[in-house]
């Protein structure tokens, strides 16, 4: 599923909504912070489609994410991405707020898979593009997993995130590059033929060596 739109329509909303100063909690259970039935997975799905959003779209403002991201931020959670580690609620609101203030992207939801056991415990998995817009003239889209791992309140009506983690890859990152990325698409190409060449050279010895 793509969540994009409505989840860019609900950051612009709320973002002009905190800048005016009337930003309220919603008012029925369907909001991140609602106090009705215990959440099930399909709940569980509608509100980490909103979570990313506010997550990972550098246009909604601080007091937005304090309201509806904070509360649900574990005293010990942990971050982890190919270049970053970090745990504990203090390191991880404060590279929240850090990037929201001097990158600009925004991300688009492709699939995503809900899992939640007998105890409460769950996971997320989410398949997506990171679309990086720090260029004005260039957006960058970097293919992105998140996997978020929470637990639910003792009432059921709420969760809080122990852990979020991104996956993405270098090479896709160089591969996006303008310019960098057909030198590495060639660099890729050329090492193909390298490696294969090595290879054949490998086989062909052992195999002669076994006939002898």
């Amino acid at each position: 599923m793509t969540t994009r739109s409505s989840a860019r329509s609900l950051a612009v909303s709320l973002s002009g909504d905190a800048m005016n100063g009337s930003v309220t909690r919603p008012r029925n259970h369907n909001g991140l912070n609602g106090s009705g039935p215990k959440l099930d997975v399909a709940e569980l799905t509608r509100r980490f489609t909103e979570l990313t959003h506010l997550l990972y779209d550098t246009a909604v403002p601080v007091p937005v994410l304090r309201e509806k991201v904070y509360p649900h931020l574990a005293p010990d959670i942990t971050f982890r991405d190919p270049w970053v580690r970090g745990s504990g609620l203090a390191q991880f609101w404060t590279g929240l707020r850090g990037f929201h203030a001097v990158i600009r992207f925004d991300f688009d939801i492709l699939q995503m898979t809900v899992d939640l056991d007998d105890r409460g415990r769950g996971r997320v998995l989410i398949d997506g593009v990171m679309n990086l817009n720090q260029l004005v003239f260039y957006t960058y889209p970097l293919r992105t997993i998140l996997v978020y791992e929470f637990e639910l309140s003792p009432d059921g009506e709420s969760f809080q995130i122990t852990s979020l983690e991104e996956m993405w890859s270098f090479g896709d990152l160089i591969e996006n590059v303008p310019v960098v990325g057909r030198a590495y698409e060639v660099f890729r190409w050329t090492s193909g033929y390298i490696i294969t060449g090595m290879f054949w050279v490998s086989a062909t010895v052992v195999e002669r060596l076994h006939r002898e």
